[in-house]
């Protein structure tokens, strides 16, 4: 008992730290726009960076599992849905709405996943999840609110930003399989590695004859290397660690922690204004994942079912 409560412990903390890296990752990835990297550059440098130091490293270690060929189509399919699918929707659904509307589209995702895994792992739908899901969802939509109060619609956005909410779905259905027989360290690091050919195509047709005007220097360089050791391969390690401990259902609303992030590190570095309806947004998403995670007492047995 002691030791699964450790266990569970160890999983907050790990989610926690890893939507820490992934709020981050946004303050990188402008940095990078800034010196004239294109998108696919940026998630194919990132790949190759963390395979190259997560193989050499589990390697040497000795705690690079042995794949069985049985389980190729799995993480072949771990990877094309994540990061390759996922980052296709949102990359591209950004470039035809605003960062308001992706993040309440993006906020579905814990509610999506909870749904599929019903329908595929047989997980349970808490009642508790589904409330503190759709507080923490209210809260992202004040947090990004623009001053006027709208959100644009854009059906072509909106479209490709439902792919990427899609993908999160397929990725959790497969991460839970094999987590059952795989470390969360072995399954990022194939991941990874696999995923690299899926951007090759891109790279060729859009990106390789913008690569003469990428400005290298630190700013650049330290950037991919945070968010290849963080996020490439840190926070997916975290967030499987954290998968494994907790199910995939309590983990995924935690999600909605991310918008936090990047907007605290971008108030203080002077890139957005902090205002009163951020502070309430903040404590919504808050009381909502925290929410999420109960199980009140004389209600256990209340579980949504089909």
């Amino acid at each position: 008992m002691k030791n699964s409560d450790s266990n569970k412990r160890l999983g907050y903390i790990a989610i926690l730290l890893a939507m820490l890296f992934w709020g981050l990752s946004f303050v990188w990835i402008k940095q990078l726009l800034i010196n004239n990297f294109p998108v696919f550059t940026i998630v194919f440098i990132r790949l190759v960076l963390a395979s190259i130091v997560f193989v050499t490293l589990l390697k040497l270690q000795k705690k690079l599992q042995h794949i069985e060929r049985k389980d190729y189509k799995d993480f072949l399919l771990l990877a094309f849905y994540e990061p390759f699918l996922y980052f296709i929707g949102e990359d591209f659904g950004l470039k035809y709405v605003d960062a308001s509307f992706a993040a309440v589209i993006i906020a579905l995702i814990p509610i999506v996943i909870s749904i599929t895994m019903y329908f595929y792992e047989k997980e349970p739908i808490r009642w508790e999840f589904v409330v503190g899901a759709l507080v923490s969802m209210g809260g992202v939509i004040l947090l990004t609110m623009s001053p006027n109060g709208q959100i644009a619609f854009n059906l072509k956005g909106t479209m490709l930003l439902s792919l990427a909410v899609l993908a999160a779905s397929g990725y959790s259905v497969q991460l839970t399989r094999l987590l059952k027989k795989y470390s969360p360290a072995t399954v990022t690091t194939v991941q990874n590695f696999i995923a690299i050919p899926f951007y090759l195509p891109f790279i060729l047709i859009f990106d390789i004859h913008q690569w003469p005007s990428l400005n290298w220097n630190f700013s650049s360089i330290s950037s991919l290397v945070c968010l290849a050791l963080l996020c490439s391969a840190g926070a997916y390690m975290l967030y499987s660690y954290s998968v494994k401990q907790l199910t995939v259902s309590k983990t995924c609303v935690f999600t909605n922690l991310i918008p936090i992030v990047t907007l605290l590190v971008a108030a203080a570095i002077g890139q957005e204004a902090f205002t009163s309806i951020k502070f309430w947004g903040i404590l919504v998403i808050v009381v909502g994942v925290t929410f999420s995670q109960l199980r009140i007492r004389g209600l256990e047995n209340k579980k949504i079912r089909g």
